[in-house]
């Protein structure tokens, strides 16, 4: 697959379109859970008006995807977790409890694995 672009959550384009050792290299610049939302701002030629729209959220919630992500990994989705990772996000749960934090390494987990 060369020169094609997709768009979505990277997660589920890399289930469904991307083969399983395909990839020699992959750059990653992930989220850094600052707590902080992002904004684009347009800047209108001639005028004084400043537009601004949402562009990313870097704020985590436990929610149903991190309890979904959760499962998976305790539950080796497919056998793509070592046991070193799963026992790691299995002691995380225990310490951290399902906060935001949790659900932040969760979802970096999902996808570097």
């Amino acid at each position: 697959m060369v020169n094609q672009l997709f768009y979505g959550d990277n997660l589920e384009v890399l289930r469904r379109h991307i083969k399983d050792e395909s990839v020699d290299l992959c750059y990653i610049d992930p989220p850094f859970n600052s707590k902080r939302n992002y904004n684009q701002i347009y800047n209108n030629i001639g005028g004084e008006d400043r537009a601004q729209a949402q562009a990313f959220i870097d704020t985590w919630t436990w929610d149903d995807f991190a309890n979904q992500g959760l499962v998976e990994i305790m539950e080796n989705y497919q056998g793509k977790f070592t046991s070193q990772s799963i026992d790691l996000i299995v002691g995380l749960t225990k310490v951290l409890g399902k906060d935001s934090l949790l659900a932040y390494l969760i979802c970096m987990t999902l996808r570097v694995a």
